[in-house]
């Protein structure tokens, strides 16, 4: 029976922390060890962590300085000494079973990657729960070249997910494979560095994870560095399909990459908190448009096959240069996103 490393980071996450601790203890699956990184929690996280580790010798808890969740799952995959990896979230929880039928499915058939399904379950302020499954579309074992050809319905689920994967630990020290310290999206660098010379990937059609959204709990607020993080991704998610020889075959999924870097600068700038002037701000989206990664994904985008008229319309005040109207219109949408989010999900269940 090989050993599974759980590496958990932590950070300020005191009320839902004890459930995912628990999760991983009861598992069915007897040979882990649960690593919990606490990276300077300020509230009880860390106590909590001590607390269970003073219960079970399998759980290991390291407390690092605060230094994001790429550094704290690094830290996690120093100490760790298992023949697979799982990452899991503080704040989600799991089946008992996880384990146990991914680490079967890897060994059966000696993957380096396990990608199996989940459960989306959002709570509302009211506390009313919806959950929605994920299952892959892929199933069973997919070597390289299928991996490669079959790239599309990979990348249809989550595919920078941590927690709905488990990892051949030789293989993510084979390559190296560690985090960055981007801030912001190092799961995506990392799944996509796994992606680049993944040999076998067996694909398993069931739910195990669930990956929970409290309304209410994101904080939407300006980052500095924000355009920089997803313009990153998207540089290396282009690198990657260059390095596969299909950055014809896939070029809507770089447009789409270089699009969202600039979608979500846009939202970025409509945020209460962001500090530039009206001008300045349409400066900021001059510049970002003078980039010819940007620029050539807008004019390409195939804004017919576009679902979402707020999309469409936004990309083309941006093709005409409408940089003012474009600010404005993801400020409307950002504002009534905002004051009537409950109104429009009614309306959306309602109409379909």
């Amino acid at each position: 029976m090989n050993k599974v490393s759980i590496i958990m980071p932590i950070y300020n996450v005191a009320e839902q922390l004890e459930k995912a601790i628990q999760c991983a203890l009861n598992q069915t699956y007897k040979n882990i060890e649960i690593i919990l990184v606490n990276d300077g929690s300020t509230d009880e996280s860390g106590a909590i962590c001590d607390r269970y580790g003073l219960k079970d010798i399998r759980i290991i808890v390291i407390h690092q300085k605060n230094a994001g969740s790429g550094f704290a799952r690094n830290a996690g995959l120093d100490r760790a000494t298992g023949e697979y990896i799982y990452f899991a979230d503080p704040d989600d929880y799991f089946e008992a079973n996880l384990i146990e039928e991914n680490v079967a499915k890897a060994e059966e058939t000696a993957a380096d990657m396990v990608v199996f399904g989940y459960i989306d379950e959002v709570i509302d302020k009211e506390g009313k729960v919806t959950k929605t499954e994920k299952i892959p579309k892929l199933n069973g074992l997919i070597v390289k070249e299928d991996f490669r050809n079959e790239f599309r319905k990979h990348y249809a689920l989550s595919p920078y997910a941590l927690w709905n994967k488990l990892y051949k630990h030789d293989f993510l020290k084979k390559h190296p494979i560690r985090f960055t310290n981007q801030k912001v999206g190092q799961d995506a660098l990392f799944n996509q560095a796994v992606g680049l010379d993944v040999e076998t990937v067996f694909y398993h059609q069931k739910t195990y994870y669930h990956y929970v959204f409290r309304e209410g709990s994101a904080v939407n607020r300006y980052r500095k560095e924000r355009f920089y993080y997803e313009y990153n991704i998207a540089n290396q998610f282009e690198e990657w399909m260059v390095y596969w020889k299909k950055s014809e075959e896939f070029h809507d999924l770089i447009n789409q990459h270089y699009w969202g870097a600039m979608y979500l600068e846009l939202s970025n700038l409509a945020w209460e908190d962001c500090p530039l002037t009206s001008l300045a701000k349409e400066e900021r989206v001059e510049e970002l448009m003078e980039n010819p990664r940007i620029n050539q994904a807008i004019a390409k985008i195939e804004i017919e096959k576009e679902k979402n008229s707020f999309v469409k319309v936004l990309i083309l005040l941006l093709r005409y240069n409408k940089y003012t109207a474009a600010l404005k219109l993801m400020q409307t949408r950002v504002t009534i996103g905002k004051k009537f989010q409950k109104s429009f999900k009614v309306i959306k269940k309602a109409f379909g």
